[in-house]
């Protein structure tokens, strides 16, 4: 599939995004700082940090990802929507009589070497599986209306269970199917202060968000749209943030060039197909234990 010219492949499992490249594209990038759904959202971040001293030779590696459209050139990548890299094997998970959804899957092969952190623990497998009984799980992070499936990335794609496999969930909602390209960054958690201290009333630019970044992420500092987040928690592992991506500027999708529009239709970064809502832009943080236990918090945006 055709990816964008700041897209480049064969660097791990995912694609990863060429900043330089993606400055140059983008020269006349307005800047400001919001969620991150389009790779094009990163370069305000990454410029406004620079220009504003939000730097840190102690700040906290971690991959942050962008979206393209539709299934992924390979199931195994990170995801939300569409179909799991689930073996046929496995029973699709059911909470009582209640059929799941799939809602995501992060797979940590690339992040492995983040070191000092959840992820570069020995973990129960390549890949983390989420399903929800419902809508409101994702929100409310009810641990009875979740499970999770760790899954190796051996797994033979023959062996995956296909589209016409899945069963229908009992209580089933719309949002988009899209894959992550990763970009590597830092969190700079120690300089929140600096951030407020920046901010100006005449551009409005949000340089008190720029510690910390607001996109879905393996590692690093998870972002909280509630409390300002100073040190890693313990056991973090990766968060899932609401998708939504950027309207009208070019490759909003890595591998879809037309612009979105911003207003409520079919082709807008709003119409449930295009877009991943936790609450209002909330977020989905999970947890690791050292014995294996999974944990979730999730916050309304």
């Amino acid at each position: 599939m055709p990816l964008a010219p700041f897209i480049r492949a064969g660097k791990g499992v995912h694609p990863v995004v060429d900043f330089d490249a993606l400055e140059s594209y983008y020269p006349d990038q307005k800047p400001d700082v919001w969620n991150v759904g389009s790779a094009s959202d990163l370069i305000s971040w990454e410029q406004l940090r620079h220009w504003h001293g939000i730097e840190d030779p102690n700040a906290v590696p971690c991959d942050v990802f962008v979206w393209g459209k539709g299934e992924p050139p390979n199931l195994r990548m990170t995801r939300v929507g569409g179909r799991p890299f689930l073996p046929k094997r496995i029973s699709w998970p059911t909470i009582d009589d209640t059929v799941t959804q799939f809602l995501c899957q992060f797979d940590f092969r690339d992040s492995r070497d983040l070191t000092a952190q959840t992820v570069s623990r020995e973990l129960p497998g390549d890949l983390l599986l989420v399903f929800v009984a419902d809508q409101e799980a994702v929100l409310t992070a009810d641990m009875e209306k979740l499970r999770f499936i760790w899954v190796s990335a051996d797994e033979r794609d023959e062996d995956i269970l296909t589209a016409s496999d899945m069963p229908e969930p009992t209580y089933a909602f719309e949002f988009t199917t899209a894959w992550g390209v990763r970009f590597r960054t830092v969190d700079v958690p120690s300089k929140w202060d600096a951030a407020y201290d920046s901010y100006d009333e005449v551009s409005r630019v949000r340089t008190w968000m720029l510690p910390v970044y607001w996109a879905t992420k393996i590692g690093g500092v998870p972002y909280h749209s509630q409390e300002i987040q100073r040190t890693t928690p313990p056991d973090y592992l990766c968060q899932l943030t609401s998708i939504q991506v950027s309207a009208k500027t070019k490759w909003p999708w890595v591998n879809e060039e037309a612009p979105m529009h911003l207003r409520p239709r079919e082709d807008g970064i709003h119409d449930k197909k295009n877009c991943l809502m936790i609450g209002d832009m909330g977020e989905f943080t999970l947890y690791l234990s050292k014995n294996g236990e999974i944990s979730v918090e999730a916050a309304c945006g």
